[in-house]
């Protein structure tokens, strides 16, 4: 489990991507896991620049429905009150600037910190283009799908 966890349930640090799907694509495995999160199957770990990167999205792919956007924030300013995450404050200059080598996509440089300064059981990501295999192995996180994990934790329990 992660740092300073080893018997409770696992913690999950989630990317904008997957709490983007888990608000706007209600069959995914992103809900799921916003549902199991609920449900205390694990902790969800939230960085403080992943809210940022949510909250613009919303902002700007529901500008055109008012309405819409209304009761999409609203449902996401619900949905991290019923879920506690843990909240990881946003990275310094030194340590985005001493992390850069590490991915290759400059602007996911502080999302990476901010998993690394979190210690994850679990680094759950849509955007595998950029936080790849490579990235993993490079920072010893388990860097996974939402629909990959959803298999592990089926396997597990």
């Amino acid at each position: 489990m992660g740092r300073g966890n080893p018997s409770s349930i696992p913690r999950v640090f989630l990317d904008s991507g997957v709490l983007l799907e888990g608000l706007l694509a209600p069959w995914s495995a992103s809900r799921a896991l916003l549902i199991l999160s609920r449900r205390k199957v694990f902790k969800l770990i939230l960085a403080e620049y992943v809210q940022g990167e949510v909250e613009d999205n919303l902002l700007e792919l529901l500008a055109p429905n008012p309405r819409l956007a209304n009761e999409t924030i609203n449902a996401y300013s619900t949905l991290l009150r019923l879920l506690k995450p843990e909240f990881i404050p946003l990275p310094t200059k030194q340590e985005i600037d001493r992390h850069r080598h590490l991915i290759r996509h400059q602007t996911d440089v502080p999302v990476l910190v901010s998993a690394l300064k979190a210690a994850p059981d679990w680094f759950l990501t849509t955007n595998t283009r950029h936080f790849t295999k490579q990235v993993a192995l490079r920072t010893q996180l388990k860097i996974v799908t939402p629909q990959e994990f959803m298999t592990s934790i089926r396997v597990l329990g």
